[in-house]
């Protein structure tokens, strides 16, 4: 079995790529650029090249069975990188053209802020419309990139979607905006917090499912790979917990972020840097009460950890990456 993995040097892709050569797979990944430190002494077979040329992405599923897109990009700036919508949305359809005129097994990785939320006292399900009038761009661009993907399955595509959550634990190489989070968190760059909701689930978890999507996935469903709902002083508590550090011990409403709002662009205008709080970023901490993955534990046989281990993991990693030393 050989499997190519679109953006396999990010966040979960390059733990999707352990996860798949743990289980003896072939594995192939595209990425532009050289071979990234995620990957560095991983056995794969790597491929320089854009999901957004036709060229790169026919001539890396040569030989493949089965094929995850996670290439994408994230930015909750207020001033985009230009290429985050067309890669988002247009190398989506790239990939899944290709898949169609070749018969192949797509997963699709989308995000379960892809959905509409509200009602947010409502349990959150895969069948919620697709948040398509979303003002957060990034948030609406995988919601468009679903619905090339399934345009593409009602012509033939053999293709699952899934919907990972906020995802944390180890093997985070960059970090990601969680992971910086925490760290600006253990040296007391964070004073306080607002009062968020958040899901967090275990990237070796949503890995491990994407396998499961892989293999039992019905087609042209969408799967929720997330985890428990926790507040934001839960989280804190336990960080502080594990770490030793000495974390906020209270929380602002939300609309005291928005009230801050202004002086962050302002600051981030005059030190020309970005802005440590954006409408995009307050927008992806609303989250519902609770975010479903029972049809992925069902179907899938998708299953999660506890946020402890998940969270201990994730320090021992900050700190083996000396990203805690004082």
């Amino acid at each position: 079995m050989t499997a190519l993995v679109t953006g396999g040097g990010g966040r979960l892709g390059n733990v999707l790529v352990r996860h798949l050569l743990a289980r003896g797979q072939t594995v192939r990944v595209l990425e532009p650029g050289t071979k990234p430190e995620s990957l560095l002494g991983l056995d794969v077979d790597f491929r320089s090249g854009s999901v957004l040329d036709a060229n790169d992405v026919a001539g890396a599923l040569e030989g493949v069975d089965v094929v995850y897109h996670l290439a994408a990009k994230i930015d909750l700036r207020p001033r985009k990188d230009p290429m985050m919508m067309p890669i988002n949305i247009e190398g989506t359809r790239t990939v899944a053209e290709a898949c169609l005129s070749r018969g192949l097994r797509l997963v699709h990785t989308s995000s379960h802020h892809a959905v509409v939320r509200e009602p947010l006292e409502e349990p959150l399900t895969e069948d919620r419309s697709l948040a398509l009038d979303e003002k957060c761009d990034y948030h609406r661009s995988k919601a468009i990139g679903e619905t090339v993907v399934l345009d593409a399955v009602r012509r033939g595509l053999d293709a699952t979607i899934v919907n990972p959550g906020s995802m944390i634990g180890p093997h985070d190489y960059e970090p990601s905006m969680i992971g910086a989070a925490l760290i600006d968190m253990y040296f007391g760059r964070v004073p306080v917090l607002l009062e968020l909701l958040s899901d967090y689930v275990d990237v070796r978890d949503v890995a491990d499912g994407m396998i499961a999507a892989a293999e039992k996935g019905r087609v042209g469903e969408r799967y929720f790979l997330t985890g428990d709902v926790v507040p934001i002083m839960e989280m804190a508590s336990l960080y502080g917990e594990l770490t030793g550090a000495k974390v906020p011990t209270r929380a602002l409403p939300l609309w005291v972020g928005w009230a801050l709002l202004p002086f962050a662009l302002l600051g981030s205008a005059v030190t020309k840097s970005d802005p440590f709080l954006t409408a995009d970023m307050l927008r992806a901490s609303v989250s519902n009460a609770v975010v479903s993955h029972d049809k992925a534990r069902r179907e899938l046989g998708y299953s999660i950890r506890p946020l402890r281990e998940s969270l201990t993991d994730a320090v021992d990693w900050y700190r083996a990456r000396g990203w805690l030393n004082a």
